[in-house]
């Protein structure tokens, strides 16, 4: 069975409409279902589904597509994983459907399983003793399937050998590597294992915490790291980029908690595993943690799904102090409103860890009372004038830099207006500063199509013209009547307009040239927009609609005629320019009196 076949038989089992309704809110309209675009933000529904042609459609940002489309998007997956989670909920095995990459990556999957079983069989006594040292409770440990690598070179290699995986795909998945002396040995050995998962609980890879020295005169926190080989081993290890995975999309824990960021709009951002599920445990749910790495725009396009606000609670070390300010500013730049949990005076407390250990509850009520991500910077960077004038305008200077990189416009003129309060520097002179600040590129960022609420290049804007025809065309195609009565207003159409219409409307209009197939997809998903119940009204709607489009049109023919007027001054072709010259001249009339 070839993936084509596959792809088709996971849609022919998998209702659309009902799907995508797990994500959104959706209600009727005329023979679709149209909600709010969950790929940009809008307050008016935008987004149309079909039930009939399982299509969806965004009239807003122009992202379309079908059931596993949507999924990709979503969720920021390939295709392949997406095509698998689809598969099992079709209850179809794509195992041996498709080509070889396709099914290596199924592999990895069920490699990465085993894994984890492995890890959990073998967590040992004092590995439990040294989790609940911590902090951690049992129940904790048991959901989050925390593990332990035995301190052996090869006993996870040996487990998987048995279930009969080839050592080439243990080493695909991360698992192993390969020595100078050509054998493999388990990348993992005496550690802690974190299993990570994607976003739908699958298995893509581990966080491993070294096992630390026993010491009697210290806290196990700061007991000593254990030995690999005479050296100091490194304090976590991260399975490695794999076809699965991928550290800078990798949310850990957000298997779990996208449901309740979802329902809060709100995501509080912290790092590490541990920090993750001590918060967890002591009760805030809404939560997510970087795994090995910073935050990245990837992290930001899949937070941009379920949360509008992040709440930044990361170490008050300087590592941490640097992460939190390089976060606020590309979270600022894509539209998030960002807020920093401050940690009171008096409490001893390096992560959130410590705070939850120092007071259950405490963390939750601060994360609930964090401060906008502006009132931080105001805090940390000091524009009074009881500083230095040297300090003060470099202050000044850092804070208007954060000011320029955030997305909103009415943002940017709140915080100019509060610093001019501080400062006492007025308002225009501060726009005028940070007018010629140069434009810095957050760090992770990789341009405005890793803002996941905005437009990508695949989304450009559509022309006012092809909005007013395809507006044109979903009237006609919800009443039918128009075609027949209207017939020569359609004729100021693109051709290929007149022929989507024809399909929509004429019974004996059967042929559909491919070309434009998706152009009558697209205008059966619009008639839910243009729900206008009276015959007459939808008539006026229509005259309206035409008049606009004429206008369009006449507009595009005299821009062709500036250009012509152009070429000929630029050529001294006198008599092409006074013909070119009359044509303008009634070409404006004409637009002159539909203005009218």
């Amino acid at each position: 069975m070839g993936m084509s076949d596959v792809v088709q038989q996971i849609k022919d089992k998998l209702d659309l409409a009902a799907f995508l309704g797990s994500y959104i809110k959706l209600s009727p309209a005329g023979k679709n279902l149209k909600g709010l675009c969950p790929f940009h933000k809008e307050k008016t529904p935008s987004f149309m589904v079909s039930p009939d042609r399982q299509i969806w459609h965004c009239f807003g940002c122009a992202a379309g597509g079908d059931l596993i489309g949507f999924l990709m998007k979503y969720e920021n997956l390939e295709f392949v994983e997406a095509l698998k989670i689809l598969g099992e909920k079709a209850g179809i095995d794509i195992g041996r459907a498709g080509n070889q990459d396709q099914r290596q990556i199924n592999v990895l999957y069920h490699i990465n399983a085993a894994a984890k079983e492995f890890f959990k069989k073998s967590l040992t006594q004092e590995a439990l003793n040294y989790l609940y040292s911590r902090g951690l409770k049992k129940e904790t440990i048991e959901e989050f399937e925390l593990g332990y690598a035995p301190a052996g070179s090869d006993a996870l290699l040996r487990y998987l050998l048995s279930a009969k995986f080839a050592p080439a795909d243990i080493e695909k998945a991360g698992l192993t590597f390969k020595t100078e002396r050509g054998t493999f040995i388990d990348r993992f050995r005496n550690r802690i294992m974190f299993p990570l998962h994607n976003s739908f609980g699958k298995s893509i890879g581990f966080t491993g915490r070294i096992m630390p020295l026993p010491s009697e005169a210290l806290p196990v926190r700061q007991a000593g790291l254990a030995k690999e080989g005479g050296y100091e081993a490194p304090k976590y290890v991260n399975s490695p980029e794999t076809p699965i995975f991928n550290k800078s999309k990798l949310l850990y824990g957000f298997d779990k908690t996208k449901g309740l960021i979802r329902e809060s709009r709100t995501a509080v951002l912290i790092e590490g595993q541990m920090d993750f599920l001590m918060a967890w445990q002591d009760g805030l749910k809404n939560l997510a943690a970087t795994s090995g790495t910073a935050m990245t725009g990837e992290h930001l396009k899949i937070l941009k799904r379920v949360a509008d606000t992040l709440v930044l609670s990361f170490d008050r070390d300087d590592a941490g102090q640097a992460a939190t300010e390089r976060t606020i500013d590309l979270a600022g730049a894509a539209d998030f409103a960002v807020k920093v949990l401050m940690v009171p005076e008096g409490v001893q407390a390096k992560d959130p860890a410590d705070i939850v250990n120092a007071s259950s509850g405490l963390f939750a009520s601060l994360a609930a009372k964090a401060v906008p991500a502006m009132d931080y910077y105001f805090a940390k960077y000091d524009v009074s004038k009881k500083i230095s004038v040297t300090q003060w305008k470099q202050n000044i200077r850092a804070v208007l830099g954060k000011i320029k990189m955030l997305y909103s416009p009415v943002e940017k003129a709140r915080y100019i207006q509060e610093l001019a309060g501080l400062s006492g520097v007025a308002e225009h002179h501060l726009q005028e500063e940070m007018d010629g600040l140069p434009s810095v590129k957050t760090v992770g960022d990789s341009g405005p199509s890793e803002s996941s609420g905005e437009k990508t290049d695949n989304d450009a804007p559509i022309s006012r013209k092809e909005v007013i025809s395809q507006r044109i065309a979903s009237l006609v195609a919800s009443h039918k009547n128009l075609y027949g009565e209207c017939a020569p207003a359609l004729a100021i159409l693109d051709p290929n307009y007149q022929k989507a219409i024809a399909y929509h409307c004429d019974s004996q209009s059967v042929s559909l040239p491919e070309e434009i197939r998706s152009l009558v997809d697209l205008i059966a998903l619009r008639t839910g927009l243009e729900l206008i119940s009276d015959p007459i009204k939808a008539k006026t709607e229509l005259g309206v609609l035409t008049r606009q489009l004429k206008m369009e049109n006449l507009k595009g023919k005299r821009q062709e005629m500036v250009d012509a007027i152009r070429l000929a001054e630029k050529t001294n072709d006198d008599a092409k320019l006074a013909v070119t010259l009359s044509e303008f001249d009634k070409l404006s009339k004409e637009i002159q009196t539909l203005e009218q």
